[in-house]
């Protein structure tokens, strides 16, 4: 009877731990829509206002993020030549809020400079929508995974979280997670 006690208090420990870690993605993921639908700028939009105001490089990440506030803004990086150059980008009126430069000291940084894509952000984002036509789009990153270049996009399609990878040449899906809110 003992033992029986215990496995049961165990099994309603492991569910209220699980119902929590529910419940952080479900607020997560409710934080993330209210971003979305806050912003008036899209991705494409605040990488073009990134790349105007650094005046050459390329865009290996954007994530649309917030404060606690309510207030939305992009973050956006551009790599240019041996300079990482960060931006915060109001998601409502484009205005550059913080900028902030240094010197790469990441080897994987300095291989992203010198390798191109086949495909841009918006192949990859076409490649997501294809499975997910209403999926919204909030983070995409250029990265190196096992010595492959890769985008990393995270989507929000009505009560669905979406994470993909996919080859930044071929357009294959590499990885596909994707969570219920």
């Amino acid at each position: 009877m003992k033992k029986m006690k215990g496995i049961i208090l165990s099994g309603l420990v492991l569910g209220m731990l699980a119902g929590g870690a529910t419940s952080v993605v479900s607020a997560d993921t409710t934080k993330q829509a209210n971003r979305i639908a806050a912003a008036s700028l899209t991705l494409s939009d605040a990488k073009t206002i990134a790349l105007q105001t650094a005046g050459s490089g390329k865009v290996v990440s954007i994530d649309l993020d917030g404060n606690k506030a309510g207030y939305v803004y992009y973050d956006v990086t551009v790599l240019d030549g041996h300079t990482e150059k960060e931006y915060k980008i109001d998601a409502v009126a484009g205005n550059i809020l913080k900028a902030k430069q240094e010197y790469i000291d990441d080897y994987e940084d300095l291989q992203l400079t010198e390798t191109d894509a086949q495909l841009s952000f918006e192949d990859a984002e076409s490649i997501l929508q294809q499975r997910y036509p209403q999926a919204k789009i909030y983070d995409e990153e250029l990265d190196i995974k096992a010595g492959q270049l890769v985008y990393k996009l995270e989507a929000l399609n009505g009560r669905q979280k979406i994470k993909m990878t996919i080859d930044a040449n071929s357009g294959r899906i590499l990885a596909e997670k994707v969570k219920q809110k």
